[in-house]
């Protein structure tokens, strides 16, 4: 593994002090309430270097978000077991990014709609986009070992799984609800799109 020059360390270093503010401060305040010089008084760096890492105060959501989006897909997939049905295993998937969708209705509803509406020129936007691809091709490998010849079908089942999750994720954030009946919204929805996919005789 090549080690890092001086000036690629640097880089790294502030870019870890920037992201590690941004989330300290989302989480402290949410996001109406902080300012990116906030961030980047408590990063110790100066306003411009802030927006060499991200160009607003919506990529640096997005920044710290996805990082988190990712840890809660990789608990979800380590939890997700071949032993249990279809629908126990997306639910497992799924379990570890709806609950934490729950610690904070404003930093989620904006990281939502960054993701789904935002600039697409935007890195982290684009990033956002592909955690949620990961997660529903991981959707589609699920439904595909279940349902067998029928691809077309368990690949539209995953993007509507993948859907429900953005909407109703969303509006949890609004409704505020629990985890648990967020859960629950959820499940319901997962059972029902899985009852419409071909039975082996089919």
């Amino acid at each position: 593994m090549r080690e890092l020059g001086r000036r690629e360390r640097n880089k790294l270093e502030k870019q870890t002090r920037i992201f590690d503010a941004a989330a300290e401060l989302f989480a402290e305040k949410g996001y109406s309430a902080v300012t990116t010089q906030e961030i980047a008084d408590r990063a110790d760096v100066a306003g411009g270097t802030l927006f060499r890492y991200a160009a607003s105060k919506a990529e640096l959501l997005l920044m710290v978000y996805n990082a988190e989006y990712r840890k809660q897909i990789e608990l979800g997939e380590a939890r997700e077991s071949e032993s249990s049905s279809m629908e126990a295993r997306v639910l497992e998937l799924v379990s570890p990014l709806l609950v934490a969708s729950r610690q904070n209705d404003e930093n989620t509803g904006i990281y939502q709609r960054e993701v789904l509406f935002g600039e697409p020129s935007e890195c982290f936007r684009a990033e956002g986009l592909e955690l949620s691809q990961r997660l529903q091709m991981r959707i589609a490998q699920i439904l595909d070992e279940g349902h067998p010849h029928h691809t077309t079908e368990t690949t539209t089942a995953a993007r509507m799984i993948s859907n429900v999750l953005h909407f109703e994720i969303a509006r949890a954030a609004l409704d505020r609800i629990t985890a648990d009946e967020l859960t629950n919204i959820v499940a319901a929805q997962v059972r029902l799109t899985l009852a419409g996919l071909p039975t082996e005789k089919d």
